[in-house]
């Protein structure tokens, strides 16, 4: 997680103030996305209130993108008046169907975020970038259903969504937090805190850890590792779209809140048309806890490799076993740990 990350209430997008000022016409209303931080990546709506995302160019930096219409987007660039006689190009996002809403917004946050984090790659290829990772949320494509390894994965996210996460800060501000499957470092990051989420189906408990810095605090900041242990039982009495309803009916009063989650799902590869194939994987519970990750902590992390990774050696996974990590652990339950995530969030 950059230390440039920007906090989930300045990005705040407030659609509602722009389609009570719709215009007429051709026309757009626009605003800042962020303005406390940005002053080049607006959101506009048009008479019909179709949102739009418009990404200034540089002067002098290439502008030249062919125009690129697919199932509920439309990209292009667009020469516009920017007030008293000036003219600035754009990359226009347009979302052509309501459902893709919650999927913009986080087009829109990752925009502004590496673009914060000073993207050096030009507008119109970064935005191109952002948007292929999103794309398929628009095309309508079966994704497949998941393997039991990635259901028991994305089970852990939920539950740490659902049963930790929004009784301490709320269904909103916790679906905010979510950002694994947007392809962040860590599951779940908010300016100086990231969360990794580690499930396990295997009986001896051992968690795999991918990678030298998968357990490496983010830069100026703190690192949780959250841990739920599972075992596949028919008798069980969790599942994934049990755990996906109730994080829908958690934020039923909250409509921005339920389409951010919807996107995330389908961004991590969850369709609902599988349903019925991911309810017969019946987990119980065994261990769940959340431990902070320290100097000390049972871990691999690039500096404990003396004279670096060897020539030729691309990859290097473990397994980590909790035993040792008693020491570590801050939270066996969600509501002891209440008080510290709320102190680490509301920072």
């Amino acid at each position: 997680m950059a230390t440039s990350l920007v906090s989930q209430s300045t990005l705040a997008l407030r659609w509602d103030l722009l389609e009570e000022q719709a215009p007429t016409g051709e026309r757009l209303t626009a605003r800042l996305a962020a303005p406390d931080v940005r002053d080049d990546v607006f959101i506009a709506v048009d008479a019909e209130c179709q949102r739009y995302v418009l990404v200034g160019v540089p002067q002098g930096e290439p502008h030249e993108l062919a125009e690129r219409t697919s199932k509920g987007i439309a990209v292009q660039t667009v020469d516009m008046n920017i007030g008293e006689g000036e003219r600035s190009f754009f990359v226009e996002v347009a979302c052509l169907e309501a459902q893709g809403h919650a999927a913009l917004d986080v087009v829109v946050r990752e925009l502004v975020q590496a673009l914060n984090a000073g993207a050096s790659i030009g507008r119109v290829r970064l935005v191109q970038n952002i948007l292929a990772k999103w794309r398929r949320f628009w095309s309508g494509v079966d994704q497949g259903v998941l393997s039991r390894e990635q259901q028991i994965g994305l089970f852990g996210e939920l539950w740490f969504l659902s049963r930790w996460l929004t009784p301490c800060v709320g269904p909103a501000r916790a679906t905010g937090l979510w950002r694994g499957p947007g392809g962040a470092r860590n599951d779940f990051e908010t300016p100086g805190l990231g969360i990794e989420v580690k499930t396990t189906g295997r009986q001896d408990a051992a968690y795999s850890i991918h990678g030298l810095e998968q357990l490496l605090e983010p830069s100026g900041g703190a690192l949780l590792l959250f841990c739920l242990a599972v075992r596949d039982e028919s008798s069980g009495v969790e599942s994934l779209p049990q755990l996906v309803a109730e994080l829908r009916e958690q934020r039923l009063q909250d409509f921005t809140a339920l389409s951010m989650l919807d996107s995330m799902l389908y961004a991590s590869g969850y369709d609902d048309q599988h349903s019925m194939e991911y309810a017969k994987l019946r987990l119980r519970v065994r261990s769940e806890g959340l431990y902070r990750v320290q100097p000390g902590f049972p871990r691999l992390v690039p500096a404990a490799i003396v004279d670096g990774v060897p020539p030729g050696v691309t990859t290097v996974n473990y397994e980590l076993h909790l035993d040792a990590a008693a020491p570590w652990l801050v939270a066996a339950a969600p509501s002891a740990a209440m008080l510290l995530l709320s102190d680490f969030i509301e920072r």
